[in-house]
Protein backbone atom coordinates (compact mmCIF):
# COMPACT_ATOMS: atom_id res chain seq x y z
CA UNK A 1 0.00 0.00 0.00
CA UNK A 2 1.05 3.57 -1.09
CA UNK A 3 1.68 5.92 2.04
CA UNK A 4 0.06 9.21 0.42
CA UNK A 5 -3.35 6.93 0.40
CA UNK A 6 -2.97 7.56 4.37
CA UNK A 7 -3.07 3.29 4.85
CA UNK A 8 -0.09 1.82 5.50
CA UNK A 9 0.39 -1.77 6.01
CA UNK A 10 2.87 -4.26 7.98
CA UNK A 11 3.97 -6.89 5.42
CA UNK A 12 1.97 -8.96 7.42
CA UNK A 13 -1.31 -7.01 7.09
CA UNK A 14 -0.53 -6.89 3.56
CA UNK A 15 -0.87 -10.73 3.51
CA UNK A 16 -3.80 -10.88 5.54
CA UNK A 17 -5.79 -8.85 2.97
CA UNK A 18 -4.04 -10.19 -0.19
CA UNK A 19 -4.78 -13.98 1.14
CA UNK A 20 -8.68 -12.73 2.18
CA UNK A 21 -9.32 -10.95 -0.81
CA UNK A 22 -8.13 -13.86 -2.86
CA UNK A 23 -10.56 -15.90 -0.09
CA UNK A 24 -13.68 -14.00 -1.45
CA UNK A 25 -12.50 -14.01 -4.81
CA UNK A 26 -13.05 -17.88 -4.98
CA UNK A 27 -9.31 -18.06 -5.80
CA UNK A 28 -8.67 -19.90 -2.39
CA UNK A 29 -10.81 -22.29 -0.75
CA UNK A 30 -11.75 -21.10 3.04
CA UNK A 31 -9.15 -24.56 4.19
CA UNK A 32 -6.21 -23.05 2.06
CA UNK A 33 -6.49 -19.73 3.81
CA UNK A 34 -6.86 -20.66 6.66
CA UNK A 35 -3.19 -22.92 6.88
CA UNK A 36 -1.79 -19.98 5.41
CA UNK A 37 -3.24 -17.44 7.66
CA UNK A 38 -2.37 -20.11 10.51
CA UNK A 39 -6.01 -19.83 11.89
CA UNK A 40 -9.41 -21.89 12.05
CA UNK A 41 -11.58 -22.15 9.23
CA UNK A 42 -14.24 -20.51 11.28
CA UNK A 43 -11.54 -17.15 11.52
CA UNK A 44 -11.28 -17.23 8.11
CA UNK A 45 -15.29 -16.24 7.48
CA UNK A 46 -14.69 -13.26 10.58
CA UNK A 47 -11.72 -11.70 8.64
CA UNK A 48 -13.50 -12.22 5.13
CA UNK A 49 -16.47 -10.45 6.76
CA UNK A 50 -14.39 -7.70 8.30
CA UNK A 51 -12.54 -7.47 4.48
CA UNK A 52 -15.89 -6.75 3.03
CA UNK A 53 -16.75 -3.86 5.79
CA UNK A 54 -13.89 -1.84 5.83
CA UNK A 55 -11.61 -2.69 3.15
CA UNK A 56 -7.89 -1.82 3.04
CA UNK A 57 -8.64 -0.52 6.85
CA UNK A 58 -9.04 -3.88 7.81
CA UNK A 59 -5.55 -4.83 7.96
CA UNK A 60 -4.62 -1.88 9.53
CA UNK A 61 -4.88 -2.58 13.50
CA UNK A 62 -8.07 -0.24 15.40
CA UNK A 63 -5.67 1.32 17.94
CA UNK A 64 -3.20 2.62 15.22
CA UNK A 65 -2.84 6.47 15.66
CA UNK A 66 -4.51 6.85 19.34
CA UNK A 67 -2.94 7.92 22.58
CA UNK A 68 -2.38 4.91 24.77
CA UNK A 69 -4.60 4.94 27.89
CA UNK A 70 -1.47 4.63 30.09
CA UNK A 71 0.42 7.05 28.31
CA UNK A 72 2.31 9.56 31.21
CA UNK A 73 2.62 13.51 30.71
CA UNK A 74 5.85 14.63 30.05
CA UNK A 75 5.33 17.02 33.48
CA UNK A 76 5.78 13.35 35.31
CA UNK A 77 8.74 11.81 33.22
CA UNK A 78 10.47 15.34 33.88
CA UNK A 79 10.33 15.08 37.51
CA UNK A 80 10.85 11.69 37.84
CA UNK A 81 14.07 11.72 35.68
CA UNK A 82 15.42 14.56 37.82
CA UNK A 83 15.19 12.81 40.81
CA UNK A 84 16.94 9.51 39.07
CA UNK A 85 19.98 11.75 37.64
CA UNK A 86 20.25 13.35 40.87
CA UNK A 87 19.68 10.72 43.95
CA UNK A 88 19.30 6.89 42.08
CA UNK A 89 22.09 7.22 38.90
CA UNK A 90 23.49 4.27 40.76
CA UNK A 91 20.16 2.16 41.75
CA UNK A 92 18.78 -1.05 39.54
CA UNK A 93 15.26 -0.44 37.65
CA UNK A 94 13.41 -2.21 40.83
CA UNK A 95 15.48 -0.73 43.60
CA UNK A 96 14.96 2.35 42.15
CA UNK A 97 10.68 1.95 41.78
CA UNK A 98 10.76 1.25 45.34
CA UNK A 99 12.40 4.56 46.45
CA UNK A 100 10.25 6.58 44.27
CA UNK A 101 7.10 4.53 45.80
CA UNK A 102 7.86 4.95 49.55
CA UNK A 103 9.70 8.05 49.62
CA UNK A 104 8.28 10.72 47.27
CA UNK A 105 5.10 8.47 46.43
CA UNK A 106 5.33 8.28 42.43
CA UNK A 107 3.90 5.44 40.99
CA UNK A 108 4.77 4.33 37.76
CA UNK A 109 5.21 0.85 36.00
CA UNK A 110 8.61 -0.90 35.73
CA UNK A 111 8.53 -0.98 31.93
CA UNK A 112 8.03 2.86 31.94
CA UNK A 113 10.71 3.44 34.28
CA UNK A 114 13.07 1.40 32.50
CA UNK A 115 12.31 2.68 29.14
CA UNK A 116 12.89 6.27 30.48
CA UNK A 117 16.05 5.18 32.17
CA UNK A 118 17.79 3.49 29.14
CA UNK A 119 16.54 6.62 27.06
CA UNK A 120 19.16 8.47 28.46
CA UNK A 121 21.34 5.77 29.59
CA UNK A 122 20.86 5.91 33.51
CA UNK A 123 20.20 3.18 36.13
CA UNK A 124 22.16 -0.57 36.53
CA UNK A 125 21.12 -2.39 33.42
CA UNK A 126 20.69 -6.41 34.30
CA UNK A 127 23.93 -8.17 33.61
CA UNK A 128 24.15 -10.59 30.99
CA UNK A 129 23.52 -14.59 31.64
CA UNK A 130 26.09 -16.85 30.80
CA UNK A 131 24.58 -19.49 28.35
CA UNK A 132 26.44 -22.86 29.55
CA UNK A 133 23.74 -24.77 30.70
CA UNK A 134 23.99 -25.59 34.55
CA UNK A 135 22.09 -28.15 36.80
CA UNK A 136 20.01 -26.68 39.55
CA UNK A 137 21.19 -28.27 42.67
CA UNK A 138 18.28 -28.56 45.20
CA UNK A 139 18.03 -26.92 48.43
CA UNK A 140 19.24 -28.52 51.74
CA UNK A 141 16.23 -30.00 53.78
CA UNK A 142 16.52 -27.89 56.96
CA UNK A 143 18.11 -24.84 58.24
CA UNK A 144 21.76 -25.34 59.59
CA UNK A 145 22.49 -28.24 57.46
CA UNK A 146 25.03 -26.23 54.96
CA UNK A 147 25.92 -22.38 55.25
CA UNK A 148 27.76 -21.41 52.01
CA UNK A 149 30.63 -19.21 53.21
CA UNK A 150 32.19 -16.60 51.11
CA UNK A 151 34.06 -12.96 50.96
CA UNK A 152 33.65 -10.51 48.73
CA UNK A 153 36.12 -7.55 48.00
CA UNK A 154 35.03 -4.81 46.80
CA UNK A 155 34.75 -0.45 47.46
CA UNK A 156 31.74 -0.85 49.49
CA UNK A 157 32.29 3.14 50.79
CA UNK A 158 33.05 4.50 47.24
CA UNK A 159 36.94 4.73 48.01
CA UNK A 160 38.31 2.03 50.25
CA UNK A 161 39.38 -1.58 49.92
CA UNK A 162 36.70 -3.59 51.99
CA UNK A 163 35.94 -7.21 52.45
CA UNK A 164 32.38 -8.71 53.02
CA UNK A 165 32.28 -11.72 54.61
CA UNK A 166 28.92 -13.46 55.21
CA UNK A 167 27.39 -17.09 55.41
CA UNK A 168 24.02 -17.98 53.76
CA UNK A 169 22.09 -20.86 54.59
CA UNK A 170 21.49 -23.09 51.55
CA UNK A 171 17.41 -24.50 53.07
CA UNK A 172 16.54 -21.09 53.79
CA UNK A 173 18.82 -17.96 51.82
CA UNK A 174 18.92 -16.37 55.43
CA UNK A 175 22.42 -14.80 56.16
CA UNK A 176 22.79 -15.25 60.07
CA UNK A 177 25.74 -13.17 60.25
CA UNK A 178 27.81 -10.74 58.21
CA UNK A 179 30.73 -8.15 58.50
CA UNK A 180 32.87 -5.90 56.83
CA UNK A 181 36.52 -6.53 56.98
CA UNK A 182 39.59 -5.14 55.48
CA UNK A 183 40.69 -8.70 54.14
CA UNK A 184 39.37 -11.83 53.43
CA UNK A 185 42.10 -13.74 56.21
CA UNK A 186 41.51 -16.79 58.57
CA UNK A 187 41.06 -15.14 61.62
CA UNK A 188 37.95 -13.19 60.15
CA UNK A 189 36.45 -16.17 58.94
CA UNK A 190 36.93 -17.42 62.53
CA UNK A 191 35.30 -14.45 63.70
CA UNK A 192 32.19 -14.95 61.42
CA UNK A 193 32.04 -18.35 62.30
CA UNK A 194 31.53 -17.50 65.83
CA UNK A 195 29.32 -15.02 65.60
CA UNK A 196 27.17 -17.74 64.05
CA UNK A 197 27.59 -20.50 66.68
CA UNK A 198 26.72 -17.87 69.24
CA UNK A 199 23.53 -16.55 67.59
CA UNK A 200 22.48 -20.07 65.90
CA UNK A 201 24.11 -23.32 67.14
CA UNK A 202 27.02 -25.03 65.24
CA UNK A 203 26.28 -25.80 61.67
CA UNK A 204 26.82 -29.23 60.22
CA UNK A 205 28.72 -28.59 56.81
CA UNK A 206 30.27 -25.41 55.35
CA UNK A 207 30.46 -24.95 51.72
CA UNK A 208 33.25 -23.38 50.82
CA UNK A 209 35.64 -22.40 47.59
CA UNK A 210 39.27 -23.40 47.07
CA UNK A 211 40.90 -20.30 48.65
CA UNK A 212 43.76 -20.98 51.32
CA UNK A 213 42.39 -18.99 53.99
CA UNK A 214 39.80 -21.61 53.93
CA UNK A 215 42.19 -24.98 53.47
CA UNK A 216 41.63 -25.39 49.95
CA UNK A 217 44.58 -25.96 47.49
CA UNK A 218 48.16 -26.67 48.87
CA UNK A 219 47.02 -25.49 52.40
CA UNK A 220 44.69 -28.81 52.58
CA UNK A 221 46.62 -29.76 55.21
CA UNK A 222 47.96 -27.28 57.71
CA UNK A 223 44.66 -24.36 57.55
CA UNK A 224 43.85 -23.22 61.04
CA UNK A 225 40.26 -22.73 59.73
CA UNK A 226 40.33 -26.31 59.19
CA UNK A 227 41.40 -27.33 62.37
CA UNK A 228 39.42 -25.42 63.71
CA UNK A 229 36.12 -26.62 61.94
CA UNK A 230 37.35 -30.56 62.82
CA UNK A 231 37.72 -29.77 66.47
CA UNK A 232 33.87 -27.98 66.34
CA UNK A 233 32.75 -31.17 64.70
CA UNK A 234 31.77 -29.16 61.31
CA UNK A 235 32.49 -30.93 58.33
CA UNK A 236 33.83 -28.31 55.40
CA UNK A 237 32.82 -29.08 51.44
CA UNK A 238 34.86 -27.84 48.84
CA UNK A 239 33.37 -26.19 45.68
CA UNK A 240 34.55 -27.34 42.54
CA UNK A 241 33.52 -24.04 40.58
CA UNK A 242 31.79 -20.65 41.45
CA UNK A 243 28.48 -22.13 40.21
CA UNK A 244 28.43 -24.29 42.70
CA UNK A 245 27.94 -22.04 45.74
CA UNK A 246 25.97 -20.14 43.41
CA UNK A 247 23.56 -18.62 46.52
CA UNK A 248 26.21 -16.82 48.01
CA UNK A 249 27.25 -15.35 44.61
CA UNK A 250 24.19 -14.33 43.61
CA UNK A 251 24.15 -12.75 47.24
CA UNK A 252 27.16 -10.84 46.22
CA UNK A 253 25.52 -9.23 43.28
CA UNK A 254 22.51 -8.31 45.54
CA UNK A 255 24.85 -6.81 48.27
CA UNK A 256 26.65 -4.50 45.96
CA UNK A 257 23.75 -3.77 43.89
CA UNK A 258 21.72 -2.04 47.03
CA UNK A 259 24.05 -1.93 49.94
CA UNK A 260 26.42 0.54 48.23
CA UNK A 261 23.81 3.27 47.08
CA UNK A 262 21.73 2.99 50.54
CA UNK A 263 25.48 3.44 52.00
CA UNK A 264 25.41 6.58 49.58
CA UNK A 265 22.51 7.92 50.72
CA UNK A 266 22.56 7.53 54.62
CA UNK A 267 26.31 9.35 53.83
CA UNK A 268 27.99 6.12 55.61
CA UNK A 269 31.73 5.88 55.18
CA UNK A 270 33.21 4.27 57.86
CA UNK A 271 33.53 0.78 58.21
CA UNK A 272 31.98 0.54 61.92
CA UNK A 273 28.99 2.61 60.95
CA UNK A 274 28.61 0.56 57.86
CA UNK A 275 28.98 -2.71 60.20
CA UNK A 276 25.62 -1.26 62.18
CA UNK A 277 23.61 -0.60 59.34
CA UNK A 278 24.42 -3.78 57.62
CA UNK A 279 23.48 -6.13 60.85
CA UNK A 280 20.95 -3.97 62.24
CA UNK A 281 18.55 -2.92 59.10
CA UNK A 282 19.94 -4.38 55.42
CA UNK A 283 19.55 -7.72 56.74
CA UNK A 284 16.68 -7.99 59.30
CA UNK A 285 14.28 -5.18 57.14
CA UNK A 286 15.07 -5.93 53.82
CA UNK A 287 17.37 -9.07 53.51
CA UNK A 288 15.00 -11.69 55.79
CA UNK A 289 11.49 -10.23 54.64
CA UNK A 290 12.20 -10.39 50.34
CA UNK A 291 14.63 -12.99 50.11
CA UNK A 292 14.39 -15.97 52.31
CA UNK A 293 12.13 -18.90 51.94
CA UNK A 294 10.85 -21.30 54.66
CA UNK A 295 12.78 -24.39 54.96
CA UNK A 296 11.51 -27.92 53.99
CA UNK A 297 11.83 -29.13 57.43
CA UNK A 298 10.98 -27.38 60.57
CA UNK A 299 13.93 -29.52 62.51
CA UNK A 300 16.78 -27.25 62.78
CA UNK A 301 20.31 -29.16 62.29
CA UNK A 302 22.02 -26.71 64.00
CA UNK A 303 23.82 -27.95 66.92
CA UNK A 304 23.65 -26.43 70.31
CA UNK A 305 27.47 -25.18 71.96
CA UNK A 306 28.35 -27.49 75.03
CA UNK A 307 29.17 -25.40 78.02
CA UNK A 308 32.46 -27.08 78.20
CA UNK A 309 33.82 -25.26 74.73
CA UNK A 310 34.92 -22.10 74.73
CA UNK A 311 34.89 -20.68 70.88
CA UNK A 312 38.09 -18.36 72.06
CA UNK A 313 40.54 -21.30 72.67
CA UNK A 314 39.26 -23.09 69.59
CA UNK A 315 38.54 -20.91 67.01
CA UNK A 316 42.23 -19.04 67.01
CA UNK A 317 45.46 -19.34 65.39
CA UNK A 318 47.69 -22.58 66.52
CA UNK A 319 51.65 -22.90 66.15
CA UNK A 320 53.98 -24.46 67.89
CA UNK A 321 57.87 -24.13 68.93
CA UNK A 322 60.41 -26.09 69.93
CA UNK A 323 62.36 -25.55 73.49
CA UNK A 324 65.75 -24.97 73.47
CA UNK A 325 68.25 -26.47 75.65
CA UNK A 326 68.16 -23.08 78.00
CA UNK A 327 64.63 -23.84 77.50
CA UNK A 328 63.71 -20.69 75.35
CA UNK A 329 61.60 -20.32 72.49
CA UNK A 330 61.78 -17.93 69.36
CA UNK A 331 58.65 -16.13 68.33
CA UNK A 332 58.65 -13.58 65.75
CA UNK A 333 61.93 -12.51 66.03
CA UNK A 334 61.80 -12.16 69.99
CA UNK A 335 63.92 -14.66 71.76
CA UNK A 336 61.47 -15.70 74.85
CA UNK A 337 62.71 -17.76 78.40
CA UNK A 338 59.56 -20.08 80.32
CA UNK A 339 59.24 -21.77 83.20
CA UNK A 340 58.26 -25.48 83.24
CA UNK A 341 55.11 -26.38 85.05
CA UNK A 342 56.62 -29.45 85.76
CA UNK A 343 60.25 -29.35 87.35
CA UNK A 344 61.53 -31.61 84.94
CA UNK A 345 63.83 -30.10 81.67
CA UNK A 346 61.04 -29.92 78.62
CA UNK A 347 63.54 -29.27 76.01
CA UNK A 348 63.01 -30.51 73.03
CA UNK A 349 58.69 -30.38 73.75
CA UNK A 350 56.65 -28.04 72.06
CA UNK A 351 55.00 -25.00 73.37
CA UNK A 352 51.59 -24.04 71.80
CA UNK A 353 51.23 -20.31 70.63
CA UNK A 354 47.82 -19.28 70.41
CA UNK A 355 46.63 -15.98 68.50
CA UNK A 356 43.34 -14.84 69.50
CA UNK A 357 41.18 -12.67 67.12
CA UNK A 358 41.87 -9.24 68.61
CA UNK A 359 45.73 -10.59 67.73
CA UNK A 360 46.77 -10.77 71.42
CA UNK A 361 48.32 -14.28 71.94
CA UNK A 362 49.27 -16.85 74.94
CA UNK A 363 51.60 -19.71 75.42
CA UNK A 364 50.50 -23.54 76.66
CA UNK A 365 52.36 -26.40 77.37
CA UNK A 366 50.37 -29.52 77.90
CA UNK A 367 47.03 -27.83 77.84
CA UNK A 368 48.01 -25.22 80.46
CA UNK A 369 49.06 -21.65 80.00
CA UNK A 370 52.45 -20.63 80.80
CA UNK A 371 54.63 -17.32 81.20
CA UNK A 372 57.15 -16.42 78.40
CA UNK A 373 59.94 -13.75 79.61
CA UNK A 374 61.22 -11.86 76.70
CA UNK A 375 65.20 -11.71 77.07
CA UNK A 376 67.24 -8.52 75.90
CA UNK A 377 70.74 -9.90 74.60
CA UNK A 378 73.08 -6.83 75.72
CA UNK A 379 74.57 -5.48 72.38
CA UNK A 380 78.62 -5.95 72.01
CA UNK A 381 80.88 -2.90 72.93
CA UNK A 382 82.81 -2.46 69.76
Amino acid sequence: MERDEGIYMSKRGQFFYSTVSDFLNNKLCRKDAAELLEVTERSVTRMARRVEEKGLFAGVHGNRGKTPWNKKDGGMKKSVMSLVEKQYFDFNVTHCLEKLREDHGINIGYETLRRWCHEKKLVKRAKKRKTKARYKRVRAQSEGLILQMDGSPHRYNGKDDWCLIAAIDDATSDIPYAEFFHSEDTLNCMTVLQRIIEKKGIPYALYVDQAGCFGGGKRAYFNQFKRACEELGIKIIFASSAQGKGRIERAWDTFQDRLIPEMRLRKIISMPAANHYLQEQFLPNYWKTNNTVPAKSKKSSYTPLESTVDLKETLCLKEYRTVNADHTISWEGITYSLQSPVKHSIYRQKIEIRTYQDLTWKAFYAGKCIDLHEINFLKKVS
